[in-house]
Order: structure tokens, then C-alpha cells, then sequence
């Protein structure tokens, strides 16, 4: 986790426990405060778009300076506003309770993939895709948020394809629910029909994922679907998502400060609006190619913006939603696997509370594969399994056996090593960890055939949650119309 000594503002010093992790740079408290001094003075003389009514008088009513579209935060205004953030909140349904912050972290999966790849193909999904794809989530043992938006679903109505999936999404999985994000009509019908379904549950029961037009821009559904979730009081995330020389500065230093007076506009939007509401600092900034003028969700620069972002949510004392299994590969290859391990390992080491985008995704979020979900998904659970662990206890070095074992002895059958091998140590599934001969004889079996089984397997597997009479006539209704 990113050490930063000497905090004075906001929320600094919440008592968040200080962890030692391998960081590709250490962010220095000097560091965070210009970034913060930087995205004030961008806030007060540069400003920032928000091209909805609504909450441009909403802003003029709070005596905030708007001109037409843009909207100037006065420095005093938005310090205060920032020490009343909250560093955690749960999000209680009638089957599951989730906290996020302060130790709690939320996995969830995919989101926007407009395309599939399927037997080496890149295929538009269907709804079976969809429904395939919640069902991984339900039946993963990591994964504890599903998320509305997923992938594309073709052949569902207009006008009905976000309800209709939030639909499908709760009659598959038990699981919490990330609601509709795209447009504020969509992501109303979302929260209430959740709302109506489950009936009995927290004061917080879904959450929304939002994302800055970059640079320093809200558009207007994106305005619309954050107030859909903040005036209904439920937690959002504010995410940036720039790419250093298009839509922010090709310098890293200036991207990390955009992005950060980009997220405070959206904190500050919500907290205006809804004081107290949960918000979390979100960022998914990619680096970019400019000699082809496009956009990278993985590489080194990706790994710092990530850090950064984890920082400066430290910083103001609320969750952080960083990094995931983030590729810009076409193909399940080499290149898929070191982008996304390197992601994933980043997003593991800034100890971010909130894993968007886990499992599943390539080419730059644009493909989803279920064979990558469960490859990705085995790298997870390899991190996790070292995670919290104290190796070095009185017990645990056996002292013991190693005078009984002594020079020049094995431990293979030691009644410890029977006893423990299996949950001591991580057992890849999906990895090939035997000799070559061996490999051989099994028929050669790739790593990519070994996970569209296990696809299979957990699909064949699958049981579809049982509801009460009430929420299974909900779900039926609307699904009649598929």
C-alpha cells in the first residue's frame, strides 16, 4: 500500500492500517499535496463542464460561480465539502452483506464489452452470453458484486435493454447488484425495480459506476444517471478515464492532476446535491499509442495512474476503486496474460477497495472471453491466497521436523507435509505444472483448452437461485417479453 506521511487534510489520518507492497514508485506526501494544490486551482480558474440543467441551478443555488455550462468550485468550498466524505459504507441486501472501505473490498467483473470472443472468434453476444457471464459471477468464489452493464446483449427491445438485464442479472445471482450506469432514465428504473424486488434491505443496496467525459467534462447523462443514484441515497463511483495526449495532458504528472480535479468535481456534485451520500474515487486512465493515436488500457504508465489514484482516495479518506485485469490484447497469448497479471498485481499492492473489471475483459474492455474469466480469476485467487497469512509463527516453521529431517533428509513423507501440502501451498488448476513427459502423455493439454472445460464444468454446475412467490412473478413478468 502507498505510504504517505504527514497527511494534514481532509480525512488524512483515518487510522487505515499501513501495508508494505512491491509499487512499480513510492508516492510521496509532496507529491499528493501539489497534486491537490494543482486540481484546486484548476477547480477555481479553469473550471468544469456540466451540460445539465438541473444541476447547474442546483450549483447557483449553493452560490457556486457558473457560466453557461462551466462551473468554477471556490477553493474554501470544496475543502469543506471533502471532510464530510465517508471512508466506508455497506451495501445490505435481504441475501448478502457487502462493506467497502476500511478493509472491505467489492470484486466485480465486466462491464461494456460490446463483443465476445467465442472459440477464437469475435462474436456480438447474446442474451445466453449475458446470462452465462452472471452465472460465472454467481458461482464464482471471488467474485462478490454483479454488475447490470456486463456485456452487450443483443436482440432485447429498445428502451428495455437496461431494465431487462437488471432483471436478468437478479433472477441468475444473488449477489449485490451494480445497477445501470448509461443513461439517468435507465439507471432510475434499475434502482427502483432492485429496490422493489428485494424490499427488505440497508439504507444502501446497489451501487453506480460514473466516468468523466475527459477532460473536465460531464455530460449530460452522465450527470443524469449519478443524480439517479444520489438523490435515491445510494453510493456511487466517480470515475475518470482519460489518455495521456487525447484527452489529457501527454505528460504523466498532468494526467494524475486532470484526473484528480475531474473526480473532486464529481465528489463535489454529489455531495451538493446529497451531503453525506457514499462516493468513491474512481479510475480507469489508460495510456495511449500516439504514433497510432490510440488508446492502451495496460502499461507501466496505466500502473502508476493507479497508485496515484489510490493515494490521493487515501488522501481524502474515502474508498478506492483502481486497476483490474486490464489487457489490450486481441487474443488469449502472451501478451493477454503479462498485461493482465501485471494489472491485476498492481491493483493488489495499492490495496484498492473496489476491483471493477476482475475478470474477463481484453482489448481494451471492448471483448469479453470466458475462458480469460477463469484464467483471470485463477491469478486472483492465487493473490488472495497469500493474503493476511502469517508464515512466520512458532508453529507454523515446525522446528521440530526440521531436527527430525536433518542434513540431507526429504520432507515428502513427513506426516506434516501430508497433513498440510494441500492448503499450504497455492495448486494451480488451469496452469500446466507438470514435467514435459508428463505434460506429453496427457495429450499436451493448452491452458486455454483446460479453461473453456472448467467454462463448462461451472456452467453445467450452475443452479439458479430460488426466490418467494413475489420476486420469481417480477422476474417472469418482464422476462415473458424475451
Amino acid at each position: 500500500m502507498i505510504s504517505i506521511e504527514g497527511r494534514d487534510h481532509g480525512r488524512a489520518g483515518t487510522g487505515r492500517e499501513e501495508k508494505p507492497a512491491m509499487l512499480v514508485k513510492k508516492i510521496k506526501d509532496s507529491e499528493v499535496q501539489m497534486i491537490h494544490e494543482k486540481s484546486l486551482e484548476i477547480l477555481e480558474r479553469v473550471g468544469v463542464n456540466f451540460e445539465h440543467r438541473e444541476i447547474l441551478e442546483v450549483f447557483k443555488k449553493r452560490g457556486i460561480r457558473v457560466e453557461g455550462q462551466r462551473v468554477y468550485f471556490e477553493r474554501s468550498l470544496t475543502e469543506e465539502i471533502l471532510k464530510g466524505l465517508k471512508p466506508s459504507f455497506t451495501i445490505e441486501t435481504p441475501f448478502a452483506s457487502l462493506k467497502i472501505g476500511d478493509g472491505g473490498k467489492a470484486v466485480s467483473t465486466a462491464s461494456g464489452a460490446m463483443t465476445i470472443l467465442r472459440d477464437g472468434e469475435i462474436c456480438t453476444p447474446t442474451v445466453k452470453d449475458y446470462i452465462d457471464a452472471t452465472k460465472m459471477d454467481e458461482t464464482s468464489r471471488l467474485v462478490n458484486l454483479c454488475c447490470v452493464p456486463g456485456i452487450y446483449a443483443s436482440g432485447l427491445p429498445d428502451g428495455k435493454v437496461e431494465l431487462l438485464k437488471t432483471v436478468l442479472s437478479l433472477k441468475y445471482s444473488k449477489k449485490p447488484l451494480i445497477a445501470s450506469c448509461e443513461t439517468g432514465k435507465s439507471a432510475a428504473e434499475s434502482i427502483e425495480f432492485i429496490k422493489d424486488f428485494y424490499k427488505d434491505m440497508g439504507e444502501y443496496f446497489t451501487i453506480g459506476v460514473e466516468n468523466v467525459s475527459s477532460p473536465l467534462r460531464y455530460s449530460r447523462e452522465d450527470v443524469a444517471a449519478t443524480l439517479a443514484y444520489v438523490k435515491r441515497n445510494q453510493p456511487v463511483v466517480i470515475t475518470c478515464c482519460s489518455a495521456p495526449g487525447m484527452t489529457s495532458p501527454i505528460t504523466v504528472g498532468g494526467t494524475v492532476v486532470q484526473n484528480n480535479a475531474e473526480v473532486l468535481a464529481g465528489i463535489l456534485m454529489t455531495q451538493v446535491v446529497n451531503p453525506g451520500v457514499p462516493v468513491v474515487y474512481g479510475n480507469v486512465t489508460y495510456s495511449a499509442d500516439m504514433r497510432k493515436a490510440v488508446p492502451i488500457s495496460w502499461g507501466p504508465e496505466v500502473a502508476v495512474f493507479m497508485q496515484y489514484a489510490k493515494a490521493m482516495a487515501d488522501f481524502y479518506g474515502i474508498p478506492s476503486r483502481v486497476g483490474g485485469s486490464l489487457s489490450g490484447a486481441k487474443q488469449l497469448d502472451w501478451q493477454d496474460g503479462a498485461e493482465t497479471a501485471v494489472s491485476l498485481m498492481t491493483t493488489f499492492d495499492c490495496d484498492t477497495d473496489f476491483i471493477f473489471h476482475a475478470f474477463g475483459e481484453m482489448d481494451c474492455l471492448n471483448v469479453f472471453s470466458l475462458e480469460k474469466y477463469v484464467l483471470d480469476e485463477e491469478m486472483l485467487e492465487a493473490r488472495f491466497s497469500v493474503e493476511n497469512r502469517d508464515y512466520i509463527t512458532e508453529e507454523s516453521i515446525h522446528m521440530d521436523m526440521i531436527r527430525r529431517v536433518g542434513p540431507g533428509g526429504t520432507y515428502m513423507l513427513e506426516d506434516e507435509t501430508l497433513e498440510l501440502y494441500q492448503k499450504e501451498l497455492f495448486h494451480p488448476r488451469l496452469f500446466n505444472s507438470e514435467i514435459y513427459h508428463n505434460w506429453k502423455q496427457l495429450g499436451m493439454p493448452s491452458v486455454i483448452l483446460k479453461a473453456q472445460e472448467l467454462v463448462r464444468e461451472r456452467l453445467d454446475g450452475y443452479c439458479l437461485p430460488v426466490y418467494d412467490k413475489r420476486q420469481t412473478q417480477m422476474l417472469d413478468e418482464l422476462l415473458a417479453i424475451l
